[in-house]
């Protein structure tokens, strides 16, 4: 299909009906979008000035002709608009709780593990000097061969390996059931906090704005190892224009260009346009 190219807001709306249709095949792909891709259609007219932006800095590029990258910016663009769906405010809300989960979860499974590390090693310290016996004592090879149940990868390929390795070193090569634990609590408790893959950490661990985390995440994005044009911005108007149509909002919350431009500013960015 051979797309027009005598208006940015014709072309641009017929690059994304040709991707939607593209996505609505015989094997649908990211039905999640498609809701956004349609309105993005309906409301192009809307839209006009990051259309315009986009081809003032790219031309009329199609992925389909000429050469990399080039010719994939404007798709690539136009395909991180919609996806940017995932910045309103309910994602958002949902990644902070599960970063809270997350942290909350790594205090608990280090004071567990390392609680249950020091009653392992009191255990084995008791069967040693206190008379009393089990019968069954569960070391490293059996440790891993219950963990491994199940698991036909490891029966075939590893456990045998396993064997014939502990049945070779005896236990003083080996760690106890009670430095394993340990060791669970200590890389836990080493780790740094964990980055999202969408939100930058201003998004995740800033008090909650519409505007900015969209902002933010939306601009953050062309900063990052991807093969989106590194470092390219639209102006304030547009990325408003963009948040107002992908996100839907109500007139009464319309996103203006001052306040990206707000956003922007304290955030000390630095802006192409």
């Amino acid at each position: 299909m051979k797309l027009p190219t005598d208006n940015p807001t014709i072309f641009c709306k017929a690059f994304i009906q040709r991707e939607l249709d593209s996505y609505k095949s015989d094997d649908p792909i990211w039905m999640t979008y498609w809701p956004v891709m349609e309105r993005m259609i309906e409301r192009a007219d809307e839209l006009k000035l990051p259309f315009q932006e986009l081809v003032d800095a790219f031309g009329y590029a199609d992925k389909f002709e000429g050469y990399p990258p080039n010719n994939a910016y404007i798709w690539l663009t136009l395909e991180h608009i919609w996806c940017s769906f995932d910045y309103r405010k309910e994602d958002v809300v949902d990644a902070r709780e599960d970063l809270r989960e997350l942290r909350a979860l790594k205090e608990e499974i280090v004071e567990l593990a390392s609680n249950l590390a020091d009653k392992l090693q009191r255990q084995s310290e008791l069967y040693e000097v206190s008379g009393f016996s089990k019968p069954r004592y569960q070391f490293i090879d059996d440790l891993i061969e219950q963990a491994c149940e199940g698991n036909y990868l490891y029966k075939w390929h590893v456990s045998e390996k396993l064997k014939s390795l502990t049945s070779q070193y005896d236990l003083k090569y080996w760690p106890s059931r009670a430095d394993l634990v340990s060791a669970i609590a200590g890389f836990e408790d080493m780790q740094p906090d964990p980055t999202h893959i969408q939100y930058p950490e201003n998004v995740i661990n800033g008090r909650e704005s519409d505007i900015k985390d969209f902002v933010l995440s939306f601009d953050g994005h062309f900063d990052e190892p991807n093969d989106l044009k590194t470092g390219f911005r639209f102006s304030h108007n547009a990325v408003a224009d963009i948040i107002n149509v992908v996100l839907d909002l109500p007139v009464d919350k319309l996103a203006t260009g001052d306040a990206v431009r707000v956003v922007r500013n304290r955030f000390k960015e630095k802006y192409v346009r």
